[in-house]
């Protein structure tokens, strides 16, 4: 296949793929304009999705439907329905699968390979649609090795999406090297001379023989990892976190079942994922558990007493709760524990005394000799000025910025405090 050949199969590819839909409201960025995160902007090949006023949009003209954005956002602001419950459950149902290529649609010759291949499975799409809970998946099936094909792209005119695809394999060989299983996912970049044929394999369609029919009735592993893969996608999606996150827990749970106890020492250190420490300056506000995007954070409390409660599993490093905290009593610090992510554990953080504004009434944390809540005892300091996170004052303008920065500043020292008239 020659270049031309190769574009206009490129064209043909395009216009197959269905359009990526995208949910604004999910983005970190509608919470924060401030908010780091620009995952999906900085790896688009074609720039297709840019930052307008700091929200991402994208421009449907320039995109070319490659699925990037599909699995690095993570708070799931790009969807469109792909391959990855048939790659993992026709993986599965392959004779033989010790040793497993993986191959674009655009490949000229994926069925030679190494002598140690088992078998070539080509995918719809190109290989940058598989995100990192894919390549795990494809593990949790079974496969011991899986060889990603790159040797084809320098001449695809896809090529612009090769080092999104290995960054891809990075993140899952960071993620495998807790298991100790980081040689399990490897890039492969040329053909070598003793390459022989082996059996090549379309994900759209089954692999399945009669005797391999007969083999998984008679298999309840395998019908149960059929099952928590086929269950993945369905519930309401504004109920659940992310897409990528919930296929990435089911197949690191199917992976890491059949093996030893896993030690409560043992982080997993992954993008995405993150532990949070909470310090006494803590004012019970629910702030944080209002701004996260995948309910990790939650705060329980009542007249007397609260408590802070984190759910790693859940956590998607999107920063919003440290950006939102006024007190700065949030802070991410290390890797959650492997152990917890798998288990859902829920975490206390942080616990404290609840006490009664003898001014505004309302109920605050701090230990019993302070009277004021913290909103009345900056008012009682800065009768006019104001009180923001500093993410609420990085969105305004400069000029009200510095105007409220102003009046704080020149408030400072204390004032006399007014108490209402009633």
């Amino acid at each position: 296949m020659n270049l031309i050949e190769l574009a206009l199969a490129a064209e043909t590819y395009f216009q197959q793929q269905t359009i990526i839909q995208q949910t604004t409201s999910q983005c970190v960025r509608t919470k924060n304009l401030q908010a780091s995160c620009d995952q999906c902007a900085v790896l688009c090949p074609t720039g297709a999705i840019g930052l307008d006023n700091g929200i991402p949009e994208l421009a449907p003209e320039q995109c070319i439907r490659c699925g990037v954005c599909l699995h690095v956002c993570p708070t799931g602001v790009f969807e469109r329905s792909d391959s990855f419950q048939k790659l993992l459950l026709n993986t599965q149902d392959l004779p033989e699968h010790r040793v497993v290529d993986i191959a674009c649609v655009h490949h000229s010759a994926p069925q030679a390979t190494a002598p140690a291949v088992d078998a070539v499975v080509q995918t719809k799409n190109c290989l940058a649609e598989l995100g990192v809970s894919a390549l795990v998946g494809m593990l949790a099936v079974g496969v011991e090795q899986v060889r990603m094909r790159l040797d084809a792209c320098a001449a695809c005119p896809l090529r612009v999406l090769q080092p999104n695809i290995e960054q891809c394999i990075a993140a899952t060989q960071q993620l495998l090297s807790v298991l100790e299983l980081s040689d399990a996912i490897v890039p492969v970049y040329e053909a070598e001379p003793d390459w022989v044929s082996r059996p090549l394999h379309h994900n759209e369609t089954p692999p399945m023989s009669r005797r391999g029919l007969f083999s998984s009735l008679l298999n309840p592993e395998a019908t149960l990892k059929q099952q928590a893969i086929n269950a993945i996608d369905e519930g309401n999606p504004s109920e659940q976190l992310p897409r990528e996150r919930r296929r990435l827990l089911t197949v690191l749970r199917m992976l890491t079942k059949p093996m030893p106890e896993i030690p409560e020492d043992v982080g997993l250190f992954a993008d995405g994922f993150v532990q949070l420490v909470v310090s006494d300056a803590c004012n019970a506000c629910g702030l944080c558990e209002r701004v996260c995007p995948t309910d990790a954070i939650q705060l329980a409390k009542d007249d007397d007493q609260f408590m802070v409660i984190f759910e790693p599993h859940r956590c998607v490093d999107c920063q919003l709760c440290v950006d939102y905290c006024e007190p700065k009593a949030l802070e991410t610090y290390g890797a959650p524990s492997l152990r917890d992510v798998l288990d859902e554990t829920r975490l206390k953080l942080h616990a404290g005394q609840m006490q009664q504004c003898t001014r505004c009434k309302a109920h605050f944390a701090g230990p019993p000799d302070e009277t004021l809540c913290p909103v009345c005892q900056f008012r009682r300091e800065n009768p006019s000025g104001i009180r923001l996170p500093d993410a609420l004052l990085a969105q305004l303008p400069q000029a009200t910025r510095e105007k409220l920065l102003a009046a704080n500043k020149m408030h400072k020292g204390g004032h006399p405090q007014i108490d209402s008239p009633n």
